[in-house]
């Protein structure tokens, strides 16, 4: 088993190189298993990191890049859809109230800001990559506290600037129903591999 300081910094690898996808995701995950092989065998006969990697491993990681194939445009699709529908559930949870309202041009504006977002943060994270935890902690609370900003922003402002309808309402049985739905689809989105996994 990996220690700490290693596993944080194969960590950062895997999402490092994760996050460019411009490259083939399968061919990554193999890439990352075989690292990781790699340091837990450097590990037991007392190798640092450093060791294994160099001194430079965002260099180490931009080389790997280089050396992956390009993912087609049907595998970046892949990646995206599901993404889609999953950032509209988290606005019909709403429907716990008893009343759902599915505005048309507020929802693609919220899709289109949030993927706008998505890409955003991840540059930034990317770039801030083997940085040190403190470093990674501020870095995370400080986008945080953006977003969370963005987001208040848009639902103050959505409702006086774009228009109300055309627009979907949903009351009472239908709007809990839907809820519940998109519920039990985003827990499973994030705690599905786990129970995969205990399996």
């Amino acid at each position: 088993m990996l220690n700490e300081k290693n596993k944080f910094l194969l960590n950062e690898m895997r999402f490092y190189i994760r996050s460019h996808f411009s490259v083939s995701d399968t061919k990554a995950s193999e890439i990352l298993m075989e690292l990781e092989d790699h340091l837990l065998t450097a590990q037991q006969e007392g190798k640092s990191f450093e060791q294994v990697f160099g001194q430079d491993p965002k260099s180490f990681c931009n080389e790997i890049i280089q050396e992956l194939p390009a993912t087609s445009k049907w595998e970046q699709i892949k990646i995206i859809a599901p993404i889609v529908p999953l950032l509209l559930m988290w606005r019909f949870l709403y429907g716990f109230s008893g009343e759902l309202t599915i505005s048309l041009y507020e929802n693609i504006v919220y899709l289109v800001l949030s993927l706008a977002l998505s890409y955003v943060l991840f540059i930034i994270l990317r770039a801030g990559s083997f940085s040190s935890k403190r470093n990674s902690f501020w870095m995370m609370y400080g986008l945080g506290t953006f977003v969370l900003l963005v987001y208040v922003g848009f639902f103050l402002l959505s409702g006086r600037i774009l228009p109300a309808s055309p627009s979907l309402v949903l009351q009472d049985g239908a709007a809990y129903m839907t809820a519940t739905v998109s519920l039990v689809v985003i827990l499973y989105s994030l705690f599905g591999s786990l129970l995969n996994k205990k399996r």
